[in-house]
């Protein structure tokens, strides 16, 4: 079961009208910059692929198309950078231009999709698609664009029947803020973790550019929700500090005149923008993320300058909510790619853990007004199990209509507002009323879900959470975790077609820290 979102939903991203994030230049400065380490990677396969869909290993490297021929480097595993490689005309003299047609694809299967019959929300310009036509050869082509790949796909269209192009020397120049780094590996573990925990280890490298990207093919950006997973992530594996501090710094230096913080940043263009679109879960997330690396840095620099800008956003958020201190029903929240459930309660639980966070934050700033936000925090969540949990049916309500749903239940799971003994039957509900593996799409959901059941010591159950959903991805070939997952509809995108997916996307390396922290 898996539902879309799209421009007609209810839950349309929420652009800021009206109002503008103001940059704070001094505070940007100290963002600090990022230098990428690169490798020059060579293909590990070369196959030349027929019309008919016949497949040939080629062990030239030097490779001639004929008509009716797509020439396919893989280069072994994905990686995010650029691409050359060297053409020249074969056979009689070149008397036509090439129209060459280039797909990067992540995973093998994009290699057959047609982008012409894709209609979708998003602007079709992500799918790394490249034409171009090529006067004189021999010639060295050098791609402009960044593409995040593990197959380059070069087809040439309309091909003169006197005479072929002729590649040779591909070279793929793969970059990352940690490529060349190295993370312990797990202890005592089976296989089948060691094998997950890999690909979550080389997804989260690949995200790792001049911030942590979601996606390396798609959005390329700074989003807080993101951010703050693979923040996480991070501080278990590379324990790289200067990526989320110029992210910490990028977010905080933009806020409006009511406190809002922006729910992502644009990060490739010429200087960092803040995007105009606000969610209010991600504004909470920020003061979680804020407050995580704190534990992981004891940075007292970087909290002095942004528990400012955490306290600002912490005032408007307390603003925001209702007289029974709950978030009400809004339209600007995302927590998941599900449309169908009701979200109240699900960023009723974020609240809370923001709230708890920054008095973390508080205490450590030596703020005067801990007390009050101890009295504060105590007030909400007595009103979250007034407003949001039945005791008769073990399980948490969202909405007006006292909606049941998994979302609920698993982001109540994190933040100890039950008895343990309670707690326990919150899960054995869960798991009896909701197909969990078919309901829960999304990588950063089912990493949540893990958590919660290793939170409450039900480790095996989280495991196989865990071996179900990530293991799934790696039998289907993959060496990186992808956006979205459903085993029984692989070909399932919120967007409209795979091409606008992402197969490496930073959300889905959550079982690396999972295992670190409940495991080792």
């Amino acid at each position: 079961m898996t539902y879309s979102f799209n421009n007609s939903s209810s839950e349309k991203f929420q652009q800021i009208s009206g109002s503008q994030f103001q940059e704070d230049s001094k505070l940007l400065s100290n963002a600090p910059n990022i230098t990428l380490q690169t490798q020059l990677i060579k293909p590990a396969a070369i196959m030349i692929i027929t019309n008919s869909g016949k497949k040939r290993i080629v062990s030239d490297e030097s490779v001639e198309i004929k008509p009716g021929q797509k020439l396919v480097y893989d280069l072994g595993s994905l990686y995010v950078g650029y691409f050359t490689v060297k053409c020249q005309s074969v056979g009689s003299p070149m008397d036509a231009p090439l129209l060459l047609k280039t797909r990067f694809a992540e995973i093998q299967t994009e290699l057959n999709i047609d982008a012409s019959q894709i209609k979708s929300w998003l602007p079709l310009s992500w799918i790394q698609d490249d034409i171009q036509t090529i006067e004189v050869l021999p010639n060295q082509l050098s791609y402009r664009r960044r593409f995040s790949c593990r197959y380059i796909c070069l087809e040439p269209i309309g091909q003169s029947l006197k005479w072929q192009p002729e590649f040779k020397e591909p070279i793929f120049k793969a970059e990352s803020a940690v490529l060349n780094d190295t993370v312990k590996p797990l202890k005592h573990v089976s296989q089948w973790i060691q094998d997950i925990d890999q690909a979550c280890i080389k997804t989260l490298r690949n995200t790792m550019q001049e911030v942590f990207e979601d996606g390396t093919k798609r959005d390329q950006r700074l989003w807080v929700s993101d951010f703050e997973i693979q923040a996480k992530v991070n501080y278990a594996t590379f324990n790289n500090h200067e990526l989320p501090k110029r992210c910490l710094y990028l977010l905080g230096s933009y806020i409006d005149d009511k406190g809002r913080l922006p729910a992502d940043v644009l990060t490739r263009l010429e200087e960092p923008v803040a995007d105009d679109l606000f969610w209010f879960d991600y504004e909470l997330l920020f003061i979680v993320a804020l407050k995580e690396y704190m534990c992981a840095t004891s940075d007292e620099f970087l909290l002095s300058n942004l528990y400012p800008v955490a306290k600002r956003a912490f005032k408007f958020i307390q603003d925001q909510l209702t007289n029974t201190s709950t978030v009400g029903n809004r339209k600007d929240i995302f927590i998941d790619w599900s449309t169908h459930f009701n979200k109240e309660t699900a960023v009723q639980a974020e609240l809370l853990m923001a709230i708890s966070s920054f008095i973390e934050l508080a205490q450590l700033s030596n703020d005067k007004d801990v007390k009050l936000y101890t009295q504060f925090f105590v007030q909400v969540k007595k009103q979250s199990l007034t407003e949001c949990y039945n005791y008769n049916e073990h399980q948490f309500t969202s909405g007006s209509q006292k909606e049941i749903n998994p979302l609920s239940q698993i982001f109540m799971l994190l933040t100890d507002l039950l008895p343990e003994k309670e707690t326990q039957l919150v899960i054995d509900r869960l798991q009896s009323q909701f197909d969990l593996e078919k309901i829960l799409t999304t990588p950063s959901t089912q990493g949540l879900l893990a958590e919660a059941l290793f939170k409450h010591n039900r480790s095996d159950e989280a495991l196989t959470v865990i071996k179900n959903y990530w293991g799934g991805m790696l039998r289907q070939g993959s060496d990186t975790f992808w956006e979205v997952f459903d085993k029984d509809n692989l070909s399932y995108s919120p967007y409209g077609s795979p091409l606008l997916n992402g197969y490496c996307f930073g959300w889905s390396s959550y079982p690396s820290y999972l295992f670190r922290k409940y495991l080792q």
